[in-house]
Parts: structure tokens; sequence; C-alpha cells
């Protein structure tokens, strides 16, 4: 392949390297640094792990490019559509039609001509056919705009494009983030009507904040274990309560929580509860197993209904209940 050296490269071939370099490859550099602190940014306002700190970096690029793309659009198409309107103009006033030359073909023209009078023997046949290439796509553009003046240039018509594109990006993330919120501030109800017997109200947003983290991340496993009671509950209570939440999030196979990311939880959080008669640590194994009854149980299964996710109390689907 022969490579051309710099005294081959002709001035429109520089230009255009040169364009591509100022509007391309420069902006986009900018565009993949700026959004590094964007991305900080929105990392730190947005709830913990609510959403990848590399989606957030890729919106980040997109918004930043969109934006780049859409102003830098609708420049061109402005002096795009002015200089069209300029050329319509001087055709329009110019007298030597007899010439069959376009007032565009000798203002375009004349820096070409210029140019090869250089080095005449070597360009003349490049110049007369770069001149009549012009020609054509000048006198095609003057001939749209003056059949349809009002259209504008095809490069604006992909802002509504990026900006429709971007809405349905935001409008996706948006929709995430409110029915994320509405399933904890179904649970926080839940947690607060249900645990009321046996927690102290003064403890209840603790032990609530505790729980609800483990409802936003199946792999939150508490540190410290929760020892303040009003009334004492059993394993099968505090693995009816756990399964009560997971199973309205996803519980199952190929699903967000598993038996064992629940087991986990209740054997760090309710350790104490979660024994045998002797005093002996009731087994993992034992623990996977969140849907046991006995005799004994103050916290029963509540299975949700066709929504998914409502839980049978009275401020969410009426005074009786229905429990499993």
């Amino acid at each position: 392949m022969k490579i051309d050296s710099p005294s081959s490269i002709t001035s429109r071939e520089a230009s255009i390297r040169l364009e591509w370099i100022s509007t391309r490859i420069l902006p986009g550099v900018a565009v993949l640094l700026l959004s590094i602190p964007l991305c900080q940014w929105a990392d730190s306002i947005l709830p913990d792990d609510i959403v990848p700190v590399y989606v957030i970096y890729m919106m980040s690029v997109t918004v930043l490019w969109s934006m780049y793309m859409a102003v830098q659009y609708a420049f061109v198409g402005i002096a795009q559509t002015r200089k069209a309107k300029d050329k319509v103009s001087i055709d329009n006033s110019n007298s030597h039609e007899e010439d069959g030359q376009t007032p565009v073909f000798l203002l375009e023209a004349m820096p070409i001509v210029a140019e090869s009078n250089v080095n005449e023997s070597v360009c003349d046949a490049e110049v007369v056919e770069e001149i009549a290439e012009k020609t054509t796509i000048t006198d095609s553009k003057v001939i749209s705009e003056e059949v349809n003046p009002v259209n504008e240039p095809s490069t604006v018509a992909t802002a509504p494009a990026s900006s429709t594109y971007q809405q349905g990006i935001d409008d996706f993330y948006q929709s995430q983030a409110e029915s994320q919120k509405r399933k904890l501030d179904t649970i926080h109800e839940y947690l607060l009507y249900i645990m009321s017997p046996f927690v102290y109200e003064e403890d209840m947003d603790e032990f609530c904040t505790d729980l609800l983290r483990f409802a936003m991340d199946h792999n939150y496993r508490p540190e410290v274990e929760w020892k303040r009671y009003k009334t004492k509950l059993s394993s099968f209570d505090v693995r009816h309560l756990v399964w009560n939440i997971a199973i309205r999030l996803g519980l199952g196979k190929g699903k967000v929580y598993s038996n064992d990311d629940c087991a986990c939880y209740i054997e760090r959080r309710f350790a104490s509860l979660c024994v045998t008669a002797s005093g002996e640590p009731l087994s993992h194994s034992t623990l996977r197993n969140l849907t046991v009854t006995s005799n004994s149980d103050q916290i029963h299964c509540d299975i949700q209904g066709a929504d998914g996710l409502l839980f049978h109390i009275p401020s969410q689907l009426g005074v009786e209940k229905n429990w499993a």
C-alpha cells in the first residue's frame, strides 16, 4: 500500500483530516474525561448500589456526547442555511446566464484554478474534474433550496432523534428508581405494622433500616445481631419475616434472592433466636427452610397477591388478613 507523503496531500484532504480531529477526536476525549467527575457526582447522590457505577459512566458519556452533537448540528444547519440563501441571492442578481455558468461555479472554481496554475502540467485534469464535481453538487443544492426553501438541512433532523434517544434512557432509569422506591416504601410499611408487638417504638427505625438494606442488596450481611425485643420471637418467626420480604423481590432459582442469602442474613441478624432447645445454633440447611411452620408461630408466611407486592395488612389490603 502506498503511503502519501505530506507533500502529496492536497489542501482539501488536509482540511478534512483537521476537521475530523477538531470535531470528533478531541471532543470525544473531552467527553470521556468530563464523564468521570460527572459519574462520581451522580454515584454520590444516588442510593448505594441502585445503579452500577459503569452504567452511570456510560449514561454520562451518552448525555455529554449527545449534547455536543446536537449543538454542533444546530450550528452547522444554521451556517448551511445562511450560505445557501446567500448563493440563491447571488444567482438571482447575476446577469451572465449566456455563459452557461452559475455564480457558485465561478466563486468556487476561482481558488481551485489559482492553485492549479502553480503546477499546471500535473494537476490540470484533477482541477477540471474537481470543478465539475463541485458545480454539480452546488447546483443541486441551489435547486433544492429554490423548490422547497422551508426544508432544513438533513443534519438538523438528527438532533430530535438524539433527543428522543436520550429521553428514552432518562425515562427508563427514572421508572426503575420509582419502582424500587415503591417496593421499599411498601416493605417499610409492612415492617412497621408487623413488628410493632415485638420491637420498641424508639428502636423501630434502626430495626427497619437494616432489613431495608437487605431488601436493596441480596449480598448484604449485617455485622451486629439484634437483641432488643418487647416479646421474644422464634426462628420460625424471623424466617417467615425474611421470606415475606424476599419473595416480593424475587426469590428462587434464577432470581435475585436465594434461600442461602436469606439464611445467611438470619444467622447474623437473629443469631440468638436460631438455636435448639439445648442452646446449639441451628444449622445453615435448617435455616434455608424459610416456610416451615409450628404451632407457636407469631409471624406467618404472607403470600403476595396478584400484584406481586402488597402485604395482607390493613393499610394495604383491608382490615381482614388472609394468611397462608
